[in-house]
């Protein structure tokens, strides 16, 4: 099969949860498919292998013109006349003009992959255009042949506030690269980062990782320092909260260098190695819209996941056994006491969650969909 992937924004090296997403997705798709991705300039050059045998085509200007640059109609249907594609897939809702100019000139086939319901992750941030936002929102998804969501919840909620027919829609989960659980990290490797940590044989290692720029990250945060770290300390346990991720305000960091059991390590070459050192992860998020994939990529490693409502959203709990355990938002105490309960119990990820979340299986569905 051969698709055309226009992806608006630079992702390339993928780090953040959504950039890990887009390359994971074209990495397997690009497996047994004929794949390019017409895009915008990356971050940096040479991580192309991100994308397993995906064609890089960089032909979209990285500013906000792109979004209304006529110029892009041209070099699009250049291009698919060259690759001779049959479907075109566009990350992100943005370009609802655009597909509605090649549905009217073209014989391509027309699918939207959808991050997060924008509408909703705007309204809940107290944006005042989520109304314009919905509206062209609906316009876009209405004016595709297949949407895929990568939560259940915003596939029935999209069918139901758009207007979309469930045969048009696929559940296509943000995705791992392991089919079971895979090998974790040495304990040398674990002994050695506990003791660059200053971590007692005693303590638990407590873990909270995220893009921290974005506001709904580093409110968590603000919640981990104000809210959970003197309800645990209250009950006794001994433990440091350790927060991994680029971009934390200054403020919040500082507030974390005046509370003594709390470290900020900004960005980490290998969270993995964090993940698997934790005894338990924390997911405090209170606003924003969409799947916390780092609470999935946490989950793969079977390591045990606190969160909140708001936190779990789109993540099928059958699928995790006991390795996900949700709370109620705003209630600090159940969180507080969910982590000390917690934090000692055996931990084993269900091979449900690898059917239901590996990158294979998401691929074969979605290309099946597509056929």
């Amino acid at each position: 099969m051969r698709i055309i992937s226009v992806i608006s924004y630079p992702f390339l090296p993928a780090t953040t949860g959504g950039e890990i997403c887009t390359a994971g997705l074209l990495n397997e798709l690009s497996k047994n498919n004929d794949v390019t991705a017409f895009t915008v300039e990356p971050y940096k050059n040479g991580y192309e292998y991100q994308t397993g045998k995906t064609d890089m085509v960089y032909a979209m200007p990285f500013n906000a013109s792109r979004y209304y640059n006529f110029s892009l109609i041209g070099k699009l249907k250049k291009l698919v006349k060259q690759k001779e594609v049959s479907w075109i897939l566009f990350e992100q809702p943005w370009f609802g003009w655009l597909i509605v100019w090649l549905r009217l000139t073209t014989k391509n086939k027309i699918a939207v992959r959808s991050h997060n319901i924008e509408y909703l992750r705007f309204k809940s941030m107290g944006k005042w255009f989520w109304q314009i936002l919905y509206m062209y929102e609906k316009f876009t998804y209405k004016s595709a042949h297949l949407v895929f969501f990568l939560s259940e919840i915003d596939q029935q909620k999209a069918i139901y506030e758009f207007d979309l027919k469930p045969a048009n829609t696929l559940l296509t989960p943000y995705g791992v690269s392991y089919d079971k659980q895979p090998i974790l990290s040495n304990t040398q490797a674990i002994s050695n980062l506990k003791h660059e940590l200053n971590i007692g044989a005693n303590e638990k290692m407590i873990l909270f990782f995220s893009t921290l720029s974005y506001a709904p990250n580093y409110d968590a945060v603000n919640f981990i320092i104000d809210e959970i770290y003197p309800r645990l300390t209250k009950q006794g346990l001994t433990f440091k909260i350790i927060i991994c991720g680029k971009g934390l305000p200054d403020g919040i960091a500082q507030k974390i260098t005046n509370t003594e059991h709390i470290k900020y390590m900004g960005f980490v070459d290998d969270i993995n190695l964090y993940v698997d050192a934790a005894d338990i992860m924390l997911n405090p998020i209170l606003s924003g819209g969409g799947v916390k994939t780092k609470a999935i990529d946490t989950l793969a490693r079977n390591q045990r996941v606190i969160s909140t409502q708001n936190g779990a959203l789109g993540i099928d709990k059958n699928v995790c056994g006991d390795n996900l355990i949700v709370v109620d938002d705003n209630n600090w105490d159940d969180f507080a006491n969910a982590v000390v309960q917690y934090i000692n119990q055996p931990k084993d990820i269900p091979d449900a969650f690898y059917k239901m979340y590996s990158w294979s299986n998401i691929v074969t569905n979605l290309v099946s969909k597509l056929q």
